[in-house]
Parts: structure tokens; C-alpha cells; sequence
């Protein structure tokens, strides 16, 4: 633990964070708190909205994300609180808005924020910030983020899930590994239209399914319904198909059509 904390210290004094010393009290634990000790700015009561300076390094990783006076602007969207492995955490997602030249919050379909995670442990009374990204994936539309939710894939093996909404017959689904701090290892549409024909709707969603040695199989539902289903005469048959998934620790799978398993045999 205290090689962690070091390296979270020598990775902020390059970074201009101060993240790795961040220790808030379950009392404390409110949004206005927690930006304020992650980002060292201006809390705006109006918007619930922190507005950071940022360094040069920064500034190039968020260039379309900054004022003229190389501000940021970050929101809490959401908190979640779990017990993993006998240890409450939180899990807090924030997002750093698009903002034009004035630092007005662009609110708007193609505006996607920068979606980011603070991962917090509790010792004793207090949580302690372990893990931190600031961007960890960018989707979404001006406030609206994917919903996010925590799955369990084996005995100590959780993941952090983000879902986005299904617009025009799209939405995708983010799959990161919160034991390989944050790895994002898969990615799938969860439901589709095949737009060359117009000829089928396309729905996916990952079932999880526990085996014999209480590990866990990934696997990929897909429905694929016809659009001449709705013909009452002459009704389709529609077959669902089931394919399991490899866990990858060093790949993100894209929407993977392979019969992979993830079950691993405990040594």
C-alpha cells in the first residue's frame, strides 16, 4: 500500500493533481467536498460545477474543453457505494463539460464530455482516493452520461459498467476491469439496426453465468428480429444466439462473434 500511495504521489506531481493525497471523512463525503480536494479551484453553487485551472500538459489533453483563461469545468454525475472483498468503496463519476471561450457549459447533442472515475477505499473512518481518471472514456450528450453500475465476473473479480442510451437504434456498452485499475477490456453495441438492408433489428446484452468452480462465463446474447416480423401471416421464427467471451487483459474486444470462454480453472 505504500508503494501505491508513492507512485500516486510521483504521478501527480507530473500531472498537477494532488489527487494522491486525498483522504475524506464519510461525514464529508459530498460532491462540493470532493471536487474541491481533487480539483483546486472554484466551486460554482449555481451549476454544481468546479472550475480548475489546468497546466500546459493538461491543456493538451483537454484542449476542447477549456476557457480562454485555461479553465476546465467538472460535475459529480453520480456516487456509487459497494462492498467489495469485505471493503467499502466508492466509485465517483464525474464528467468535464465542453465549454466554449466564456466557460458556458455546452449542453447538447453533439457535445460529449469527458467522463472520468475516483475510486475510493475506506480505512477506518475515512475513504481514501486509490485510483484515478480523469478521462476515461468520452461519451455522452452535454449533462447526459451512460448510466453506470458495478458487475460482479468472478469470486474477487468486479467491473465497472458504463451504458449509454440507445439513440437511433445505437448504444454501446463499456466494460472496465476495476482489479487492473480500470482496464477497459470489452466494448458491444447492445442494440443495432443493420442499415444496409433495413432488414433486421439487432439486440445484444452480456449474460453473466456462474460455474461449477464459482468463477463466471461472459456471454453475448444477440437477437436478431426481422422487420417483416411485425407480418402476422407469416410470423419469422426468431432464434437467439448465445457467444461466449474471453476475458483479455491487454485487448479491448469490439463487439466480438467468437466462441471464447471466459471460465478460468483455479490454480
Amino acid at each position: 500500500m505504500k508503494i501505491l500511495k508513492m507512485l500516486f504521489l510521483i504521478i501527480s506531481m507530473f500531472s498537477g493533481f494532488t489527487f494522491a493525497q486525498v483522504v475524506i471523512e464519510e461525514k464529508d463525503f459530498t460532491a462540493k467536498n470532493i471536487l474541491a480536494q481533487i480539483f483546486e479551484g472554484e466551486f460554482q453553487e449555481e451549476f454544481k460545477v468546479q472550475r480548475w485551472p489546468v497546466s500546459k500538459t493538461q491543456a493538451l489533453e483537454l484542449s476542447s474543453y477549456l476557457d480562454a483563461n485555461q479553465n476546465a469545468y467538472t460535475i459529480i454525475d453520480t456516487i456509487i457505494s459497494s462492498r467489495i472483498d469485505s471493503v467499502n468503496v466508492k466509485i465517483v463519476v464525474f464528467k468535464t463539460m465542453l465549454v466554449d471561450s466564456l466557460g458556458l457549459i455546452q449542453d447538447c447533442v453533439g457535445c460529449p464530455p469527458q467522463i472520468g472515475i475516483a475510486y475510493f477505499t475506506q480505512n477506518n473512518g475515512a475513504f481514501d482516493l486509490t485510483s484515478f481518471h480523469l478521462n476515461l472514456l468520452v461519451s455522452g450528450h452535454g449533462y447526459n452520461i451512460p448510466k453506470s453500475r458495478i458487475e460482479q465476473i468472478g469470486p474477487l473479480k468486479f467491473t465497472f459498467v458504463l451504458t449509454e442510451e440507445v439513440m437511433q437504434d445505437q448504444g454501446r456498452e463499456y466494460w472496465f476491469d476495476m482489479s487492473n485499475d480500470f482496464h477497459a477490456f470489452l466494448t458491444y453495441n447492445h442494440q443495432t439496426l443493420t442499415y444496409a438492408e433495413q432488414s433486421s433489428v439487432v439486440e445484444n446484452s452480456i449474460e453473466i453465468v456462474s460455474t461449477e468452480n464459482e468463477f463466471y462465463d461472459l456471454v453475448l446474447n444477440t437477437k436478431i428480429t426481422p422487420t417483416d416480423a411485425m407480418d402476422t401471416v407469416n410470423v419469422p421464427k426468431i432464434k437467439p444466439i448465445k457467444t461466449k467471451l474471453i476475458y483479455n487483459n491487454s485487448n479491448m474486444m469490439h463487439h466480438v462473434q467468437l466462441p471464447f470462454g471466459y471460465t478460468v480453472q483455479p490454480k
